[in-house]
């Protein structure tokens, strides 16, 4: 199979980035493979307020849309960001525990996650990706490469942005429910090769609300769900893991699209119990029942847009988010006194963004610009129990503009700018410029770009410094193509190359006789690489999508680690794959769809402790989910039965070292439509 899978990538070593795009049937144009939606209830996709469409680019995007997400059976969004090229994905252990992304070499918390425009990562970048079920989901737009002109502080690596649905043109209920057994791996005090029980439900309902029969001018719509996940965890103690999801839309528009209203609420509870000894070793015994991390995420936004005239339109939105998180350690003996290292803490960020968007035509040159002033405040409250305690409360002023030109014989160049102010951490000046030429007679489309990112410390990071940490920086630039062939299939190549500067990093010292640990800004690190992708439309509905990704980093300034080697000079960054790449193959039609999912990551340094790497083994995954409308036995037509199987050939593996990944999962459910 491993022979088979590089030989079609050796032939399509010239291509990537695909990136699900559908095919244009317009007469001799480009498919759009950074645009893959037709026209969506407002408007087609775009990157952040400004007016410029995914389809003209000239970075590295995807559009995954809500058909997208239904055909590939996803239960969480880490399941959809895995067939990305240049997203290294990697889950500590089962379902709940950590879900950290690697994009194009960059460190785990570089991701920016926003939904329905608010910022939802903890603050200084931290998401665990195991927090974002597929619930209630219109589309999610992925960045690669930092983006900070577009997007403000935290886009370093990547930006994930998900807008929730707020409308539908028709009442309707749906529901899925399903019921699972899980295989655990047999390996030392872990696991024993036994079974453990899943089941999850959704249900949605949503619709236009009717004020009066007689106005059509005025339109509401509404959408709400609630999505549960109870999973007892492969690990033989302590591995449950069970979450509750809310999610509500509204949204008020007139007919003429000059006033549009938008809010959404979300709500999360989540409980991860986690198996391990008072020092966090999963292989030790005594286990710890008691350890726990549990988290309440409250998710709000509100966007008013108003278009004042034809070309100008001006626009806000209210942000909040809190989470208020709880870990409970259990007792553990130290010098014979038992104590308690519980905390309990919560983060809260909010603010409002205000813009004005214009558009402006001169016969073949056409100019859309975007400016705006975005202010937020974050706040946090820390204790751990035993008398530990600290706080913070910051503000973020940022101010940023964008310019779109729309020149003749199809090229886009799109400069931006964003200055951006930090109470504690000061300001930064962050540029960027993307280009893109369309070429009719070969349909291929041309693209490139340079952006900077900027990353502020976190507040664990920043506690009881005697200076203040300077913020993480990154620069990048990348260049690539796109390709119709026959209008059936898309090939896209991208190459990339990323320096990063003032890495914080947690450090051992000794001067004489004393020594102790502080973080320091004091690491650089580099990566470069080449991100290659196929969509395929065939006959019959069957479509496949190929993707590869070969990625080089280095460690560029390891600093004085007072004897660690996670982080030598001149060599590779852990847990990044030099090599990884999957494909998909789905076959649809009115009545069933079966959708089958390949990824393959390569060997990786990993480390044992602060001072030991290893090197971990190369893996195979295979998923498949597969459906089946029960119209054909007299069943209700709206009802349909499916099927998802994830590691069908029970490979036994660690994404991350030292924590065993599940064996083979078996999902069997009922999803319906009224």
């Amino acid at each position: 199979m491993r022979i088979s899978f590089l030989f079609i990538f050796l032939i399509l070593s010239f291509v990537v980035e695909a990136e699900d795009a559908a095919v244009s049937s317009s007469k001799g144009k480009v498919a759009a493979s950074n645009d893959t939606t037709s026209e969506l209830t407002f408007s087609a996709p775009k990157i952040s307020n400004s007016d410029i469409l995914f389809s003209q680019f000239g970075g590295s995007a995807t559009v995954i849309t809500e058909s997208d997400i239904k055909k590939s059976g996803a239960s969480d969004v880490q399941e959809l960001l895995r067939k990305i090229p240049g997203l290294s994905i990697k889950q500590s252990g089962g379902r709940g525990g950590v879900v950290s992304i690697f994009s194009r070499g960059s460190e785990s918390d570089h991701n920016l996650v926003i939904v329905d425009g608010v910022k939802i990562n903890e603050i200084g970048g931290y998401y665990n990706f195991s927090r974002l079920s597929v619930n209630n989901i219109e589309q999610i737009e992925v960045l690669r490469g930092p983006q900070a002109a577009l997007y403000g502080p935290g886009a370093m690596g990547s930006v994930i942005s998900i807008k929730t649905k707020k409308y539908s043109k028709k009442n309707r209920i749906a529901f899925n429910t399903a019921f699972g057994i899980g295989e655990s791996p047999s390996r030392g005090l872990q696991s024993n090769g036994g079974t453990y029980f899943i089941n999850e439900e959704t249900i949605n309902v949503s619709g236009p609300i009717s004020i009066a029969k007689d106005n059509d001018y005025l339109r509401f719509g509404y959408s709400i769900s609630f999505k549960r996940i109870d999973d007892n965890g492969h690990m033989l103690k302590n591995n449950k893991y069970d979450k509750a999801n809310l999610n509500a839309g509204l949204s008020l528009f007139t007919a003429d699209n000059k006033l549009k209203i938008q809010a959404s609420f979300d709500k999360k509870k989540i409980r991860y119990h986690y198996p391990t000894d008072s020092s966090g070793n999963t292989e030790a015994t005594p286990f710890l029942n008691t350890q726990k991390d549990r988290r309440h995420i409250t998710t709000r936004s509100i966007n008013l847009e108003y278009k004042l005239a034809n070309p100008l339109t001006v626009g806000t939105t209210y942000k909040y988010w809190y989470m208020h998180k709880w870990v409970e350690s259990g007792y553990q003996a130290f010098n014979g006194v038992q104590t308690n290292s519980d905390t309990n803490f919560w983060e809260r960020r909010e603010g409002f963004d205000y813009y004005a968007r214009h558009t402006k035509d001169f016969n073949n040159l056409t100019i859309s610009s975007l400016i705006g002033h975005d202010t937020a405040t974050e706040s946090s409250d820390y204790n751990t129990f035993g008398g530990t305690y600290y706080a913070h409360d910051d503000k973020i002023n940022q101010y940023y503009g964008n310019i779109n030109f729309k020149l003749p014989y199809k090229i886009s160049i799109n400069p931006g700018l964003r200055k951006i102010h930090h109470e504690t951490h000061g300001g930064y000046t962050l540029p960027s410029i993307f280009l893109s030429k369309e070429f009719l007679e070969t349909s291929t489309i041309v693209r490139g770009g340079f952006s900077k990112g900027v990353k502020y410390p976190n507040t664990y990071e920043s506690y009881s410094q005697s200076y203040i940490l300077k913020p993480e920086r990154q620069k990048s630039y990348e260049f690539g193509f796109d390709q119709n062939i026959k209008k059936n299939i898309v090939l896209s190549a991208t190459y990339f190359n990323t320096k990063i500067y003032d890495l914080i990093t947690y450090t051992n010292w000794v001067t004489g006789t004393q020594s102790g640990a502080v973080y320091e800004n004091i690491q650089e690190a580099s990566s470069s690489g080449l991100e290659l992708s196929t969509l395929i439309n065939l006959p019959n509905n069957i479509r496949t999508k190929i993707w590869y990704t070969q990625l080089e980093t280095n460690v560029d300034k390891s600093g004085n680690y007072g004897g660690d080697a996670n982080w030598p000079d001149n060599k590779d960054l852990l847990r990044r794959p030099k090599k990884s790449g999957g494909f998909t193959l789905s076959k649809s039609n009115e009545s069933y769809n079966v959708y089958l999912d390949g990824s393959y990551t390569g060997g990786r340094w990993d480390y044992e402790s602060s001072n030991i790497r290893l090197w971990n083994k190369p893996f195979w995954n295979f998923d498949i989910y597969a459906e089946h409308e029960l119209d054909s036995y007299n069943a209700h037509p709206n009802l349909r039965l499916f099927v998802k199987i994830k590691n069908v050939l029970n490979d036994k593996r660690q994404e991350i070292l030292n924590f065993d990944s599940p064996g083979r999962t078996t999902l069997i459910g009922i999803k319906g439509e009224i």
